[in-house]
């Protein structure tokens, strides 16, 4: 199947990356057909739905580049790329086509479609039948503030999401600086087993407190220093966090030398945040990839998406 992504406009390359190592994580093949500014088109055998994951994605759709044939009721959507409106006359013209391929004998529902044929124009017409749609508003709904616990520092979902995927997690998913939980809630809302470390008890409590409110319940949260992370969880299969600095850390000893060691020696694959560049493949890291991530004006974040050979 040829599946076209409607990816997220703010970081384009980190969107095709995530789509890219969620590919890897099934251990599916993938064909890169076209990858051009929000269009990332992809031939695989995957099941589409494991594309439900995605932090900065807005649909995935199945590319139709030749006669579109359809059972039921159809609609048709345009997006002009880069802009919020659409274009009637091109919906028009588009459905009047649809009809003609199909001997006139489809009934279009513009409220409830069985088909939505969703066009992405640019500077060429792009168009696929919706498979996933993204709610991107449930994400903005579990933002931080939201949480019964809150702290300021914790991920956006969505780039929580991101991590998780970057870091190839099918059914286990670790964060040893797992504050109030922020990524542990999308793993366990995408049905991973999560498990946490924190060497605060306040956030050990809220982190819990946290994943109980959003209904996850398959998860082991500790409290303790990850110097000792390996006392605490063996053999995980991902590794995904955000790993803090500043005031926001209480560790005595160099914070990060000590915890990449214990990762590396705790996980198979893992997806690591940081504040700074930094050498991974001296603790014995094979470094897959690399992307940075602008918060604002004054923070930069490194993600490194890594193997621990």
């Amino acid at each position: 199947m040829k599946l076209l992504f409607y990816l997220s406009g703010e970081n384009i390359d980190l969107s095709r990356k995530e789509v890219i190592y969620l590919l890897k994580a099934f251990d599916k093949k993938y064909k890169i057909i076209e990858a051009k500014d929000q269009i990332l088109i992809i031939e695989t055998d995957i099941d589409f739905k494991v594309f439900k994951r995605l932090g900065l994605c807005h649909k995935v759709l199945e590319y139709m580049d030749e006669e579109i044939i359809l059972d039921g009721t159809f609609a048709v959507r345009v997006q002009n790329l880069g802009e919020k409106k659409g274009n009637k006359e091109l919906e028009k013209k588009i459905a009047d086509e649809i009809q003609k391929q199909n001997d006139f004998s489809l009934k279009t529902d513009l409220e409830n479609p069985q088909n939505e044929i969703y066009c992405l124009c640019s500077e060429k017409l792009y168009i696929g039948k919706t498979l996933i749609t993204i709610n991107r508003k449930e994400y903005e709904k579990r933002k931080p503030q939201f949480r019964p616990y809150f702290h300021p520092s914790s991920l956006h979902p969505k780039y929580a999401r991101t991590l998780i995927n970057l870091s190839q997690a099918k059914k286990e998913l670790l964060d040893p600086f797992c504050g109030t939980g922020g990524i542990l809630i999308e793993g366990g809302l995408m049905g991973l087993k999560v498990f946490g470390l924190d060497i605060e008890k306040k956030m050990v409590e809220g982190c819990k407190k946290n994943l109980d409110f959003y209904g996850i319940k398959d998860y082991s949260i500790k409290e303790g220093s990850v110097e000792h992370l390996d006392s605490y969880f063996q053999n995980i299969e991902s590794t995904a966090t955000d790993v803090p600095y500043g005031k926001s850390t209480k560790l005595k000893k160099d914070i990060y030398e000590m915890a990449f060691e214990k990762i590396y020696e705790t996980s198979k694959k893992a997806c690591i945040v940081l504040n700074k560049e930094y050498d991974f493949e001296k603790i014995g890291f094979k470094l897959l990839d690399t992307e940075k991530l602008r918060m604002h004006r004054s923070l930069t974040r490194f993600i490194y998406v890594l193997q621990c050979e």
